[in-house]
């Protein structure tokens, strides 16, 4: 990077800060030369192990990788999380000196939400809480071509050049850092948990929504269980994403020896100035082993009344939610096959225009859990997955992204994901339960789900 210090910026910090309250100084440079973000991911594995994240959107038009963490949110139980993540924003807004003019530069905030804020949080997910947001110190964002740098710094009024010296030096030695290749630490065990009370469960359900004039779907959830070697690497869980998924949003965020990762097809919501951007994804099959299997799978997906019936349910509500939120929504005529390498699902967009004084985050929050994690209708969906699971679903089914201080941003759901702390692990997989599913049925398609982050993680092979 050649470039000279950025003191004037770093000076207009000073002025804006005091001895008590720093100013946050975020300055972005276009570099020099396209920047590979999975390269430099794994080199700020020296320095800022535990501390990275990763994103990229299905278009592979923005990829972000951040490491140290200039600023954090931490849900607190008991207070919305939403609530609390726009007011540290509004509040780092006030106190922040930028010169970032690129959507997704400059004080970027990423990190997830967990799915049910009400239930207890299990140990593995302890560390998350019920969300997790880092301001990274330094971040890389590829986009239209170009790879731009951005540092976020915490800048009192008595700081000296010597705090900006010494974090461009840490640049530098992170750019130059060798990168040991390491290989995938051997999956030696894997177990579906809990398949009898899962069967049990889907029956009680699907006699509920019979016997209801109210509840119209239900979605639940299942777990399978790792254990590996050793610690895994999470380098090689990106790389692995990256090699073997598609048509996806790769995420991944550690939290010490916690890694939270997938790869999802769903977006929840994208905005960027008054557009917003949404989909329904719901229904699903696998995929045929030959061109003529996978279309005809495909085409008998398309026809599928039970499937058919699960999209239009997210269909409808994402319709109903948005509308106070926007005008001129408008949807695809109809759905389309949205196919990755062991499953395939139902598909249509969304788009519309914001209305003015309306948040990225409010609209997170009136989606989440849209009818493909949750059920319809949403509250009460959601109150019978709390009494029927036996598990916590952490960040699994939740939104997960990126916002900046402006409110541009995007949220995807985080399904086809799993979490690993240490050398165990957990991947996830859920099912939407109506009036006519079968319970049998329904265990298979979640195992189908297993596929994708099992594949990534050793699991399978082929």
């Amino acid at each position: 990077m050649n470039t000279k210090l950025p003191l004037d910026l770093f000076n207009q910090a000073k002025r804006s800060a005091s001895q008590d309250q720093p100013a946050l100084f975020s300055w972005v440079t276009e570099l020099d030369e396209l920047v590979s973000p999975v390269k430099l991911f794994k080199k700020a594995g020296t320095a800022f192990k535990g501390e990275r994240f990763f994103w990229q959107n299905p278009e592979m038009t923005l990829t972000m990788t951040g490491f140290g963490v200039t600023k954090q949110f931490l849900a607190e139980k008991k207070k919305d999380a939403f609530l609390g993540l726009q007011e540290k924003i509004e509040k780092r807004l006030r106190t922040s000196v930028t010169n970032a003019t690129i959507d997704a530069t400059g004080p970027v905030y990423f990190g997830g939400f967990a799915f049910d804020p009400e239930r207890d949080t299990e140990k593995e997910w302890q560390s998350f809480k019920d969300g997790l947001f880092y301001l990274p110190l330094f971040m890389l964002t590829n986009k239209d071509g170009k790879s731009y740098l951005t540092v976020n710094l915490s800048v009192y009024s008595d700081d000296t050049e010597s705090k900006l010296d010494a974090v461009f030096n840490q640049w530098q030695k992170i750019i130059h850092q060798e990168v040991n290749e390491a290989e995938m630490a051997l999956l030696t065990d894997f177990k579906e948990i809990g398949k009898e009370h899962f069967l049990e469960t889907a029956s009680e359900i699907i006699d509920m929504i019979n016997h209801s004039e109210d509840v119209k779907k239900v979605v639940l959830a299942r777990r399978m269980g790792l254990r590996f070697q050793r610690q895994v690497d999470s380098a090689i869980i990106l790389e692995n994403m990256l090699a073997t998924q598609e048509n996806s949003y790769f995420f991944l965020i550690e939290k010490g020896t916690g890694v939270f990762f997938g790869a999802s097809p769903e977006r929840l919501i994208a905005v960027n100035g008054d557009t917003i951007h949404s989909s329904c994804v719901a229904g699903s099959t696998e995929r045929g082993t030959t061109e003529e299997a996978d279309e005809a799978l495909g085409n008998a997906l398309l026809k599928d009344a039970k499937n058919l019936r699960e999209h239009s349910y997210v269909v409808q509500m994402m319709e109903e939610t948005l509308k106070p939120f926007t005008t001129g929504l408008s949807l695809s005529s109809q759905p389309v096959l949205l196919k990755n390498r062991d499953i395939q699902h139902l598909y249509m967009n969304i788009s519309a225009k914001k209305n003015p004084d309306v948040t990225i985050l409010e609209m997170v929050k009136a989606l989440h859990p849209t009818p493909a994690l949750g059920g319809l209708p949403q509250k009460m969906g959601l109150a019978i997955i709390r009494m029927k699971e036996e598990m916590d679903r952490g960040f699994y089914g939740a939104p997960i992204g990126w916002i900046d201080l402006k409110g541009t941003g995007e949220f995807a759901v985080a399904i086809r994901s799993g979490l690993i702390v240490d050398s165990q692990g957990l991947i996830y997989a859920g099912c939407g339960i109506v009036g006519d599913s079968v319970p049998k049925e329904e265990l298979q398609e979640t195992a189908v789900k297993f596929q994708p982050m099992l594949r990534v993680l050793g699991g399978i092979k082929k």
